[in-house]
């Protein structure tokens, strides 16, 4: 009698799990096909992604960015409920600096815009600037402060390192391939493989694949605002910026104090202001971000 409730208490966990995997499954596949293939010819920047029949792999290898970054759900989700936070303030200083708005897609492949985000060669912040790099272009990283962590100001860096790569190859995708591996990387292939534009060249993985992903990224966005309100309830809605102020100060001591003085939680002061790595500021002119009260 116990060999058989036993039996039967199995069969009814087996038959659980086989109806939850079934719903569980069946509403993946539901969300994924909030999500469309693009229509019309595929292009990044402005310039049409070659697929005539010498460049046949390059369907391949869109394809496949675009396939694995639709079915990592959870991760894209959270570009989607992050979106908010970061892309309309760098779409507008893309716009300004007179850079195509696909380049806003460029963070979300480099750090999922996490801000928090360091790489294993110390490639760090939404932009993921290398140290070298972000001083070139006049951040401060040190001990004490760390720009790349700093939106506004890496976004203005970014802005600046594109505009110069625009100039040197008077091109976008290889501007954004150059982001990704450096200009004379980038340069010195062109000049080897004698050739003179991105989807001719054989380049290192990462970069071969670089801007086939972002440009992956940029369409099921797009796909995304098609359905916006659906996925949005699906995924507990996209985040919103809090109110903010900006206070400009020379110099903190203990910032302990200084954000008790403006009724502000220390806690959130240093998630706002990732770029203060310690609890003082040095003689300068900085900006900080506070929440509004």
């Amino acid at each position: 009698m116990l060999k058989n409730s036993r039996i039967t208490l199995v069969l009814i966990i087996f038959i659980i799990a086989v109806v939850f995997f079934s719903i569980f499954n069946s509403s993946k596949k539901e969300w994924n096909l909030l999500f469309s293939y693009p229509k019309w010819e595929i292009n990044f920047a402005g310039e049409v992604v070659p697929m005539t029949w010498d460049y046949y792999f390059n369907k391949q290898r869109f394809d496949k960015e675009f396939l694995i970054t639709w079915n990592t759900l959870y991760q894209f989700y959270l570009y989607i409920k992050r979106y908010p936070l970061y892309i309309p303030d760098i779409e507008t200083s893309l716009k300004a600096a007179n850079i195509p708005s696909d380049f806003k897609y460029l963070p979300i492949a480099e750090s999922a815009l996490r801000e928090d985000v360091v790489s294993p060669a110390w490639a760090a912040g939404i932009w993921q600037f290398m140290p070298e790099t972000a001083k070139r272009f006049g951040l401060i990283v040190n001990n004490d402060i760390d720009e790349r962590y700093n939106l506004e100001k890496s976004t203005d860096a970014a802005i600046e390192y594109l505009s110069i790569l625009h100039a040197k190859f008077d091109n976008w995708t290889l501007a954004a391939a150059a982001y990704n591996r450096w200009e004379n990387g980038i340069a010195r292939a062109m000049e080897s493989q004698r050739v003179d534009n991105y989807y001719d060249l054989y380049l290192n993985e990462e970069t071969s694949r670089y801007v086939f992903r972002i440009t992956a990224i940029k369409y099921l966005i797009e796909s995304y605002f098609e359905n916006r309100g659906v996925i949005d309830a699906l995924i507990g809605w996209v985040y919103k910026k809090p109110q903010i102020e900006k206070v400009s100060v020379n110099k903190i001591d203990d910032l302990y104090t200084w954000a008790s003085t403006y009724n502000q939680n220390y806690k959130t002061l240093k998630i706002m202001n990732p770029w203060i790595l310690g609890d003082s500021l040095p003689e300068w002119e900085w900006i900080i971000t506070i929440l509004k009260k």
